[in-house]
């Protein structure tokens, strides 16, 4: 091949080229985006729209309907980002591109912005120990944190863990006179007690118990407890009060758990006619159980500022 058939060649491949790139040029963007995925609200959010063709940079910009609340489009990346704060139904939103030479491109794209979905549950406190042969004593809170004012679910349990009957002797050893499941409440045989400040089972006694129940209600106290044992069903916490003049336990089962909530406790000034309810203050508290035959077991929490 000779130098001027050579010339005549590359002259020919430089001008398709040109052409070509031309054609590249002037052809008109599209936006190749066809949806987006859904947003939630309060969780954020970040999609990038697609284009080809034209010659960029691109310029985007929204030209019909609205972004919903807290999303922005980014004019020079496509980029959607944000936080939706409120959900909404799905909405078409018109998104427009225009390349470097002016050339504009429009795609429909439907947005949807769903509710947060609120799962409830529940923080439980708790803690377990073992008490006579067979028995185990429990305490347990329905969270670890609360707000002043809000109320605290108190839960002791005195579960039978052999798979047979137990017939457990009373002892009347109760660790601590300050623990009680209620006043005069003389057939539990458990109880509970509040200590403000952080306490475990070794130093609780040299605390203050907080008054949880209401001094201003009379109650009638029993003289005598007369009770011998409990026969606790095979492994629940059913069990029958067996008492002097009551030497059978049928029909006399009953749960050995009790509950409380509290969202204060009564000052300590001698049970005045004044005495109010009072909230309890942020701060750590300790809840002490335990039962007849020695069992102790603490869990804390804490009242926010």
């Amino acid at each position: 091949m000779n130098y001027r058939m050579r010339i005549v060649l590359l002259t020919m491949a430089l001008i398709g080229l040109i052409l070509s790139s031309s054609c590249a040029s002037s052809k008109t963007p599209a936006i190749t985006t066809n949806s987006l995925p859904e947003g939630t609200e309060d969780v954020a959010y970040s999609h990038t729209l697609e284009v080809q063709g034209g010659s960029p940079p691109y310029i985007w910009s929204v030209s019909g309907g609205t972004l919903p609340i807290g999303l922005q489009l980014n004019p020079t990346s496509g980029v959607i980002s944000g936080t939706p704060i409120i959900a909404t139904n799905p909405a078409f939103v018109t998104f427009m591109v225009t390349d470097n030479s002016k050339k504009i491109a429009f795609k429909q794209i439907l947005m949807t912005v769903n509710p947060t979905t609120t799962t409830t549950s529940t923080t439980t406190n708790s803690a377990t120990v073992s008490s006579i042969t067979g028995l185990s004593l429990s305490l347990s809170l329905d969270g670890t944190t609360y707000q002043p004012n809000q109320e605290v679910s108190i839960t002791v349990d005195e579960v039978n863990s052999l798979s047979g009957i137990n017939n457990v002797p009373v002892s009347n050893n109760r660790p601590y006179s300050s623990l009680q499941a209620a006043p005069c409440d003389y057939i539990s045989p458990y109880g509970i007690a509040v200590f403000q400040g952080n306490y475990t089972t070794s130093n609780f006694s040299t605390g203050t118990p907080l008054t949880l129940y209401d001094p201003h209600v009379a109650r009638l106290c029993p003289t005598t407890y007369g009770i011998t044992s409990y026969s606790f069903e095979s492994s629940n916490d059913m069990a029958a009060v067996i008492e002097t003049s009551n030497p059978s336990p049928t029909n006399s089962y009953q749960q050995m758990k009790y509950e409380l909530t509290i969202n204060g406790y009564w000052p300590d000034d001698n049970f005045s006619s004044n005495s109010q309810l009072t909230s309890f203050e942020p701060g750590v508290y300790t809840v002490v159980a335990g039962d007849e035959w020695g069992a102790l077991v603490v869990v804390h929490f804490t009242v926010s500022q």
